[in-house]
C-alpha cells in the first residue's frame, strides 16, 4: 500500500496531536483518568481537523484520508501518549 501526501501528513498530526495532549497531560491541564481520556482527545482532534479540512477543499468528508491512514494516525497518537506520560 502507497500512502499520499494526504495521508503522510495526517499520520504526521496524529503525532504531533499526541504530543501536544501528552504534554497537556503532564502539565495537569487534563486528567488522565478524567471523564474524556487523552486518548479519546486524540480522536477527537483528528475526527475535527479531517472534517476542517474536507470542509476547506470541498470535499465530502472521509474522502481525504484512507482507513489505513486513519488507524496509524490514531495508533501513533495514542502511543506518543502513552510513551510521553512515562517518560516525560
Amino acid at each position: 500500500m502507497r500512502l499520499s501526501r494526504n495521508e503522510l501528513l495526517f499520520i504526521a498530526l496524529g503525532a504531533v496531536l499526541g504530543a501536544v495532549v501528552a504534554w497537556a497531560v503532564r502539565a495537569g491541564f487534563v486528567a488522565p483518568d478524567g471523564a474524556l481520556p487523552p486518548f479519546a482527545m486524540v480522536l477527537l482532534g483528528l475526527g475535527f481537523v479531517e472534517l476542517l479540512v474536507g470542509y476547506a477543499a470541498g470535499r465530502p468528508p472521509g474522502t481525504l484520508v484512507g482507513m489505513p491512514a486513519r488507524f496509524l494516525a490514531f495508533v501513533l497518537g495514542v502511543c506518543i501518549v502513552l510513551l510521553g506520560g512515562k517518560f516525560a
